[in-house]
């Protein structure tokens, strides 16, 4: 008898922006200026702690792909 195959680890809910930046291939000054503009929302947690929902990234990069003109 075969035992089942794992299961992938759920997604996090939230990123840290060295997350983000993994994500999306860029470094952290990147993502800070998008947070920064406005283009890629935030969270806080307690006084400095900076989290991106994981539902606002993948808004962000659909977005992208909205504004880029197909050839």
């Amino acid at each position: 008898m075969s035992s089942p195959a794992p299961s992938a680890p759920p997604q996090r809910l939230l990123l840290s922006v060295a997350e983000v930046a993994a994500e999306l291939g860029c470094g952290r000054d990147t993502v800070y200026a998008l947070l920064t503009s406005g283009a890629l929302p935030s969270v806080r947690l307690g006084g400095r702690l900076r989290r991106i929902r994981r539902a606002d990234l993948n808004r962000y990069v659909d977005s992208l792909a909205e504004s880029t003109p197909s050839r």
